[in-house]
C-alpha cells in the first residue's frame, strides 16, 4: 500500500520552540500558521469528541466518524522529565486494506525518525494493535449503520405496503 495520508504532531522537547507538524509528509512550519492552526483544531476535535477505542500505557487510540488519532510515546522525554507522545491523525480509508496498520505504524516511526525521536519496538507493536482497534471499530460502526438503514428500510416498506392494501382493500 502507498503512504497513508496523514499528519503528526510532537511537541519539542525544550517545551519552548514551537511543536512539530508535518502533514502528508510536509513540515509545517511556523509561517504555515492557518494549517498548524487547522491541524491542532482536527486532532482538538477528534480528542474531545471522537470514542476512545484503545488505551494502554501512555498509548491511546480515538475514532471520530472516520477520524482517527493516535498517541504514541517516544523514548525521548522533555526537559521536566515527562513522557512525550507523537500524535498521528488522519482518516480511515472506507475499506482500509490488511497492510494499513502496519502501514501507519511505519509512517508514525519515519516521522519519529525526522524529527530525531525514537519509537521502541514494543511502542511500535502497541501502536499497531491501537490501529487494528480503531479499524474493527470502524468496521463495527460500518455494519451497525448499514442495519439501521436496512431496517429503517424495511419498516418503509412495510408501511407502504399497509397502506397499499388498505387502500385496494376498500376499492374491491
Amino acid at each position: 500500500m502507498q503512504n497513508p495520508k496523514l499528519s503528526f504532531l510532537a511537541q519539542r522537547l525544550d517545551n519552548q520552540d514551537p511543536d512539530h507538524m508535518e502533514q502528508d509528509q510536509r513540515p509545517l512550519v511556523e509561517e504555515d500558521a492557518g494549517e498548524r492552526k487547522e491541524l491542532d483544531r482536527q486532532i482538538s476535535k477528534v480528542s474531545l469528541d471522537g470514542s476512545k477505542v484503545f488505551s494502554e500505557g501512555y498509548h491511546a487510540a480515538f475514532l471520530l466518524k472516520n477520524e482517527f488519532l493516535l498517541k504514541t510515546p517516544s523514548e525521548q522525554k522533555d526537559e521536566a522529565g515527562r513522557i512525550a507522545p507523537i500524535i498521528c491523525y488522519g482518516r480511515v480509508p472506507s475499506e482500509p486494506p490488511e497492510s494499513w496498520p502496519n502501514s501507519v505504524v511505519q509512517a508514525l516511526t519515519a516521522f519519529a525518525g525526522r524529527i530525531n525521536r525514537t519509537i521502541s519496538g514494543k511502542s511500535a507493536e502497541v501502536a499497531r494493535n491501537a490501529v487494528e482497534a480503531i479499524v474493527k471499530k470502524k468496521r463495527r460502526n460500518n455494519l451497525r449503520r448499514k442495519a439501521l438503514w436496512a431496517g429503517t428500510f424495511a419498516i418503509g416498506l412495510a408501511v407502504i405496503g399497509v397502506i397499499w392494501w388498505i387502500f385496494f382493500r376498500e376499492q374491491g
